[in-house]
Order: structure tokens, then C-alpha cells, then sequence
């Protein structure tokens, strides 16, 4: 599905564009001044090795990337990324390219971002370029040109391919996914530990691409029933649903609903490996408390295009998560419905039918192959695992296998009966008062039909995690909802504050809580963030441990100090960073696999944690911090935003480690 376009020839140069997630729209050879003959056999002798100046420069060309929606009626302003491959015909020469009409992006260059480059054969691995390029604005401010210097491979039949940023295409997913399953797959299975994975296709994108959500737990609790096809949804009939899980919340993650926001994929990838990891203790314990629903890529279409924001028809699908049309949004809406059946821990909506479910004589089946049909029908050793994995919050579930027979629809009558978020332990207090179904926002009036609320401990999600890429606020963040109630935004605060202590580039310090946050009206498209993943999600199920966490391009202001891992040992520390790196795909997916141990963390179920050996000792330790910095921050003077845990760096340290004991003693 990748675009296609000729080659574009160019002062002896060939240009590529017909590969997916390129954008290239058009290219200009530069003319030099004619050199004199004693500079030309001086130009000969020069190689990359020797100089770097402008003077060493003999090609340079002006290129233009394609917008967003590029030549259709949906064209906009969006023109940020930039992937484009090219041969020389001469080896080792320095060329200067110009990429004359991008979105400024002052503040993220003047960081020391640069572009990435491989070269297939030869140097197959992304990489950054070496010289820091150099970028201007034209008189009007309205388009940036970003220039930099590269040096030609020494095989002149070798193809340079340059990006914005490390890319991952859909034809790059698609590969990836194939490689996971087929590692996850070919192992026999040998006990309910082992990893259950099942990939499908939810919907077709409106050019017909796939978007695949996968499904990964471990097999205790699984039952013989499989999910519903769910109505205009899983176009693929040779793929079966997955089996549905009893006592096991669902984690819900998803990327790439921007396309030119790569970061987001490697942590998902990163995430999606240690989902996999059968050795794993933390992975285990994971698989065994919950189904992971995973969606990798929102927008194919987009990303296969080559577009940094919009899909084809020119949408931000980041803001109609409301209310999402199948024709216009059918991965949104498909998403949407999907966070809805798990919601209501896979009831069907009365206006929706079951297509077709895998029925034999009446009674619902289990595949034999997958060799542990005996394990799963077994009644009593279902019921062991059951106690066994029995966790703190399912204390509050005595009447749930009667919800899982019945599936009521509950109806709120009061604000008393309004819901009040998916966390346990803090949350007990009540939710912000504009609950209900109908939202405004400024622009339009959203209806979420379809759609009603659960109590908190009755929603079958424990936790919605959005991935994106940034480009001007440095490190890695997550953004949460505001809440009035100070134990419903401590206990938003928590995953994020865990993940600090989890991996050495997590910016808790940068995170936002703020309701103007939730609400905020895009400059570049002129919506509302309340039609984003992460506000809508809360909006329509309640559900507090709702977020959206966000990757810059280039690097981070700060590196976390890493306590030990309890199995590790004390002396076992992780040597500090001073200098925060360079992201790339490897940091990146480090983030990913640190929201393992994080969530894990949230209910005292990891076993190798690293809270023992930190400043907090436990994870009691982490609320009561969190508690002191929400009060910190109450007293702060009139005017200033409240519940905005925007910390500056030194305001950790003014909650020491003997204020954090007192208030866990008190």
C-alpha cells in the first residue's frame, strides 16, 4: 500500500518517493559558481575526512516535502516530516540539502535536533547525521528551511535514505508484528503462565488498510467463549476472536494516532516486548492479573502517506474520539467501541447484534490446538487460579462473576451515582460535577451515543494509555485529567510519579494535570482536546488511570537517578547520567518497557520492584508524597494554577525523605 512515484533526477542525482511514509514533492539543484581549474584539482583531493565547511560542499539542493493531504481538497499546513531516499553519482562529496518548506520549528532545532540517515547496502541502522545543521525563517516567519551537510557512501549503487526523524512505516509494522508472532507462537504450550497472544484486524482504514489490535495475557482465567464481532467491525471472517477473560481488567495502550509521530511506536514496541517475555517474573505477574488490548498504529493511512498530523481527509483523529463516524473515522470509531465493550466488561450495546460468534451444537468452543483446552475446562483448577491470583482491589468484586451472567446497564439517577474513575485504595471521592453524557466543547456540541458510565469498580479498564511524539517541550511526559477531589488526582499522579523511578528519562516534573489542559483549543485545527483520546475516554467511562504520554524527538532536561531492583541488591544501583542522551529508538523503547514494572508497582504486585530501595521505601511512601505535593502545591499564592503539577526540578527535593516517613506514620 505504499505510495508510488517515478524517480525524480537531479543533477545527476536520483530521488526516491516510492516507498511507504515518503513525502517527497519536488527537487532543485543549486547552482555553484563555476570553480577556477586550480580550485577544481583542489576540490578533488577533498573527502569527508578533511573538512566539513561550506567550502567543502559541491552539490547542494533545494527540497520540497509534500503536505499533509497533499494535491486534494484536503490539503493543510502540516509539513513537519520529511523521508525521501536518493543515489549520487559521485562518492565521498559533501551535498547540502535544503528542506525550504517546513512548519517552524525554531525551538526544537535551536535544541541540537538533527535528521536521521541509513544507507542500504552498508550502513543499515537509522542513525543521526553528524554535522548539526542549520535552519532560517523567511520574512513572513510562516516557512522554515532546515539545511544540513552529508557526505556521499563510497558505493555510488548504494541508496541514503534521510528522515525527520527515525521512521516506522506500516509496511515496518506489519513486518514487525509477523516477527513477534511468529517468535510468541512456535513455542509450545506448556502451562497457564505462558503468554496468549491473538492479533486481528478491528477495521479497514478508509483506503484499506489494516488496524490490528492485539490481544496479550497469560491463560489463567481464560474461558471457552470468545468475543463478540462486534457490529460493522473485524472485516477479516477467517480470523477468530479472542477468548474472553473472567476477573481480569483490561489495559488498554495505543500509538500513532499522528503519523508523523514516531516515538510513540518504538515505545510501544518496547512495551509490546516485555508483554512477550516468558521469563520475565514482572511480565508474568502481569499477564496474570490483566488482558492487554494493544493498538499500534491509528492511522495507517496517514503514516503510509507520509503525513505528520492528519489522516487523508486532512482530520486530526485525535479529536473525535467523542463521537467518531465509520465512514469518515472508522479506526477512531473502532477504538472507541472497543473501549466501550471492555468498559462494560464485554457487553454488547443494545443496538448491536452479534455477527458471528464460534458456536458448535449450542455451546461455545475452545480451539484444541491451542494444548490446553484440559487446563482451561477444568473447573476446579479454574477456580484455584482464581483464588491464587486473587488481588487487593478484587475485594470490592464479590458480586462480579453475577455481572459478568447478567451485564446490567446501570442508570444514574443523582450525581451520587454518577462514576467516579477506574482506580481503588485513593479513589473515593467524588467526580468534577460536568459528567454527563452530552459534552460541549467550543466548537460542537458532541453526543456520545451509545455510551453510558459504570461505577468505578465495576468498569472492566484499569488503565488507557495514549502514545505520542512531541516536538517542543523536552523529555518524556504523560499528560493526565484534573479532578476536584484530591484523592481521585493523587491517584492519577501515581502511574506517572511510578515511572519516574522506573526509567532515568520519565520527566515527572513535566507532566500536566491541569483542566485547561483538557480543554485547550488546537491552534493549527481549531479543536478541542476534549475529543483527544485520553478526555474522552474519562469522559465516557469514568475512568481515572487515563493518559496520554508523550516522547520529544530530540532529548530530555534531566536523567533520573535508578534504584536498585530488590533481586538486584542495594549496591546494585544503576551508575547515574548526568547528561541526558540523545534519544533514540532504544530510549524509547526503555520507556515502553518501564510501564511494565510501573503498573505492577501501582498494586504492590511487582516482584523484583525497585520502590523498596528508593527514597520512598514503598509505595505507601510514593502517596504520601504525592499527597505533601498536592498540599505543596494548594498553598501555593493566589493566582497561580492549583492541581498543575508542573514541579520545577528542586521542588522534589524540598519534600525530603523524613517529611515523606512522618506523613506514612501519621
Amino acid at each position: 500500500m505504499a505510495n508510488t512515484a517515478d524517480p525524480i533526477i537531479c543533477g545527476g542525482f536520483v530521488f526516491y518517493n516510492n516507498f511507504d511514509s515518503a513525502n517527497l514533492a519536488r527537487v532543485e539543484q543549486v547552482q555553484a559558481p563555476e570553480p577556477s581549474e586550480k580550485d577544481a584539482n583542489e576540490t578533488e583531493n577533498k573527502s569527508c575526512k578533511s573538512s566539513t565547511s561550506e567550502d567543502s560542499v559541491e552539490y547542494e539542493f533545494n527540497i520540497w516535502t509534500k503536505h499533509d493531504c497533499h494535491g486534494t481538497q484536503f490539503q493543510n499546513g502540516n509539513r513537519t516530516w520529511f523521508y525521501f531516499g536518493f543515489k549520487a553519482n559521485v562518492p565521498r562529496i559533501y551535498v547540502k540539502f535544503n528542506i525550504i518548506n517546513l512548519n517552524k520549528q525554531l525551538k526544537m532545532f535551536s535544541q541540537g535536533m538533527c535528521p536521521v540517515f541509513k544507507v542500504i547496502p552498508g550502513h543499515l541502522h537509522w542513525e543521526r547525521i553528524r554535522e548539526r545543521p542549520t535552519y532560517s525563517v523567511d520574512q513572513k516567519g510562516s516557512d522554515f528551511t532546515l539545511s544540513f551537510l552529508y557526505c556521499t557512501p563510497e558505493n555510488t549503487k548504494a541508496t541514503t535514505y534521510l528522515a525527520f526523524t527515525y521512521p516506522f512505516s506500516y509496511t515496518d509494522l506489519q513486518n514487525y508484528l509477523r516477527r513477534v508472532e511468529a517468535r510468541v507462537t512456535k513455542r509450545t504450550i506448556t502451562c497457564t503462565d505462558d503468554v496468549y497472544y491473538h492479533r486481528e484486524c478491528a477495521i479497514k482504514s478508509l483506503e484499506g488498510r489494516r488496524l490490528d489490535i492485539i490481544t496479550i495475557s497469560s491463560f489463567h482465567n481464560i474461558s471457552t467463549e470468545r468475543e463478540d464481532r462486534l457490529i460493522d467491525m473485524f472485516p477479516e471472517k477467517h480470523e477468530d476472536r479472542p477468548f474472553k477473560f473472567w476477573n481480569k481488567k483490561v489495559i488498554f495502550v495505543s500509538a500513532r494516532v499522528h503519523p508523523g509521530e514516531t516515538p510513540s511506536s518504538f515505545v510501544f514496541n518496547g512495551f509490546l516486548n516485555f508483554l512477550v517475555n516468558r521469563e520475565d517474573p514482572m511480565a508474568i505477574n502481569l499477564r496474570r492479573l490483566y488482558v492487554f488490548k494493544l493498538i499500534p498504529m491509528l492511522n495507517p493511512d496517514g503514516v503510509a502517506r507520509g503525513h505528520y498530523r492528519m489522516d487523508t481527509r486532512g482530520v486530526n483523529l485525535n479529536r473525535v474520539y467523542l463521537n467518531p463516524s465509520i465512514k469518515e473515522h472508522p479506526t477512531i470509531y473502532a477504538a472507541r467501541n472497543l473501549i466501550r465493550y471492555y468498559h462494560y466488561t464485554y457487553q454488547l450495546p443494545k443496538e448491536d447484534e452479534i455477527s458471528s460468534v464460534s458456536f458448535e451444537n449450542g455451546e461455545n468452543i475452545i480451539d484444541s490446538s491451542c494444548g490446553i483446552t484440559s487446563i482451561v475446562r477444568d473447573t476446579t483448577t479454574r477456580l484455584l487460579q482464581q483464588v491464587t491470583l486473587m488481588t487487593l482491589d478484587e475485594k470490592h468484586h464479590k458480586d462480579q462473576l453475577e455481572i459478568f451472567q447478567e451485564f446490567p446497564l446501570p442508570r444514574a439517577h443523582s450525581m451520587d451515582d454518577m462514576p467516579q474513575g477506574g482506580g481503588e485504595g485513593l479513589c473515593n471521592g467524588t467526580e468534577e460535577s460536568d459528567n454527563s453524557v452530552e459534552l460541549k466543547s467550543d466548537k460542537t456540541i458532541y453526543s456520545a451515543v451509545g455510551i453510558g458510565q459504570l461505577p468505578k469498580e465495576d468498569s472492566g479498564l484499569y488503565l488507557y494509555v495514549d502514545l505520542h511524539g512531541h516536538a517542543s517541550k523536552k523529555g518524556v511526559f504523560m499528560y493526565g485529567n484534573y479532578f476536584e477531589n484530591a484523592d481521585d488526582t493523587i491517584t492519577c499522579m501515581l502511574l506517572p510519579k511510578l515511572m519516574s523511578i522506573n526509567n532515568p528519562n520519565f520527566h515527572f516534573t513535566s507532566c500536566n494535570f491541569t483542566e485547561r489542559n483538557m480543554y485547550i483549543i488546537d491552534k493549527r485545527d481549531g479543536m478541542s482536546r476534549e475529543g483527544s483520546g485520553r478526555v474522552a475516554v474519562y469522559k465516557l467511562t469514568g475512568l481515572i488511570r487515563s493518559y496520554t504520554l508523550e516522547c520529544n524527538y530530540n532529548s530530555g532536561r534531566l536523567v533520573n537517578t535508578m534504584p536498585a531492583r530488590v533481586r538486584d541488591g542495594v549496591n546494585k544501583t544503576v551508575p547515574p547520567i548526568f547528561v541526558p542522551p540523545k534519544y533514540t529508538p532504544a530510549v524509547y523503547e526503555a520507556v515502553g518497557a518501564a510501564l511494565g514494572p510501573s503498573i505492577l508497582d501501582l498494586t504492590s504486585n511487582n516482584p523484583n520492584s525497585r520502590l523498596p530501595n528508593s527514597q520512598y521505601r514503598s509505595l505507601r511512601g510514593v502517596k504520601s508524597y504525592l499527597k505533601l505535593a498536592y498540599v505543596n502545591n494548594l498553598s501555593t499564592p493566589f493566582g497561580k494554577p492549583l492541581h498543575k503539577v508542573n514541579f520545577d526540578v528542586d521542588n522534589e527535593s524540598e519534600i525530603s525523605a523524613v517529611d515523606i516517613r512522618q506523613c506514612v506514620l501519621s
